[in-house]
């Protein structure tokens, strides 16, 4: 048996409205490891995959305060390490903020570490091969993208490009993980277009989709023999409204014959940005799982879009509340 623990985001640095006094700084006075109250169950897995929502790099082409925003110190690496996280995605919309300099110091440092990496890579921005990793005696394989903010046309396109790259690769590997960066921030819906593509992604020959991007966790599903996790959530960001606080680890069991089981442990960020276990949100994950299989099993996703769009709106303009206060 092969057991991997998937995890949404993880931004080591911290945001605009939390400059100076968000989770790099905390974590830097402070001296606290965000994985902590989750090491235990990371030590349990063969693998723990994480999107990674930064760059890891002491060098940056922004100015002040910009220079120190969405970007890790590079000795921030040793959370990783000492906490077994052995697969990122790099596929994310902030993964070019400081230049590619530092996006490929990044890759320099996850690389010396042994954590493999997916997505974006020295090679180019759109991965072709998937990325293999052995454990328990099974090849898994591992393939991340980004399509946020990507107008329609161009979504469908990279999404065909994903199902050529399946298809290809599929006979190579016991497993097929697909990890994407898509659909909209502040929702705990995914809009319609996810349920689309990750239906025809798991048709293709994917097994587990590991989603994120939307800073809310949006329920996990079977189809068939195939996990479908649209949006795991912020797992460690510096992000305080409740909503986004409410995480968890998908917990993924390969049996000998491939099989797939699955527990999703809740978890909640307290104020030092560290996810604790929070049994208390296992009802609100099971809510939204609801609307997620009535989303996929009875087509009615186009019916909630209304309800993702006002989430959305109303993510954003809290946001840019929250941005002005800051600045006072």
């Amino acid at each position: 048996m092969v057991k991997i623990n998937f995890m949404g985001d993880v931004m080591l640095g911290e945001l605009l409205e939390n400059y100076r006094r968000g989770l790099r700084t905390v974590v830097g006075k402070r001296r606290v490891d965000p994985f902590e109250h989750v090491r235990p169950v990371l030590n349990e897995a063969d693998l723990n995959v994480i999107n990674l929502e930064c760059v890891l790099s002491d060098s940056t082409i922004l100015e002040k305060p910009f220079s120190e925003i969405l970007i890790s110190p590079e000795s921030f690496v040793r959370f990783l390490v000492d906490n077994r996280i052995n697969v990122v995605t790099t596929a994310n919309n902030h993964a070019l903020d400081h230049g590619r300099k530092a996006f490929d110091r990044t890759l320099e440092i996850l690389e010396s570490n042994g954590i493999a990496v997916m997505g974006y890579g020295p090679s180019g921005f759109f991965q072709k091969d998937p990325t293999i990793v052995v454990a328990g005696g099974k090849k898994i394989g591992f393939l991340g993208y980004n399509i946020s903010n990507f107008p329609e046309p161009d979504r469908s396109r990279v999404v065909d490009r994903i199902r050529s790259v399946i298809s290809d690769s599929r006979q190579s590997v016991d497993t097929m993980v697909v990890s994407m960066h898509w659909g909209e921030e502040y929702t705990n819906i995914p809009p319609h277009y996810v349920i689309e593509y990750g239906k025809s992604l798991l048709e293709t020959g994917c097994d587990i989709l590991h989603g994120h991007h939307s800073h809310h966790i949006q329920g996990v599903i079977t189809d068939g023999n195939r996990i479908f996790a649209p949006s795991l959530g912020n797992f460690i960001f510096d992000q305080m409204v409740d909503r986004n606080r409410i995480t968890a680890v998908l917990s993924v069991e390969i049996d000998d014959d491939g099989g797939l089981d699955y527990r999703c442990l809740p978890y909640y960020m307290n104020d030092f940005y560290q996810p604790i276990e929070a049994p208390e949100y296992a009802g609100y994950i099971g809510e939204i799982t609801v609307l997620l299989e009535k989303c996929w099993k009875d087509g009615q996703s186009a019916i909630y879009q209304d309800l993702v769009d006002a989430s959305v709106r109303k993510g954003h303009q809290d946001n840019r509340v929250r941005m002005r206060m800051s600045m006072v």
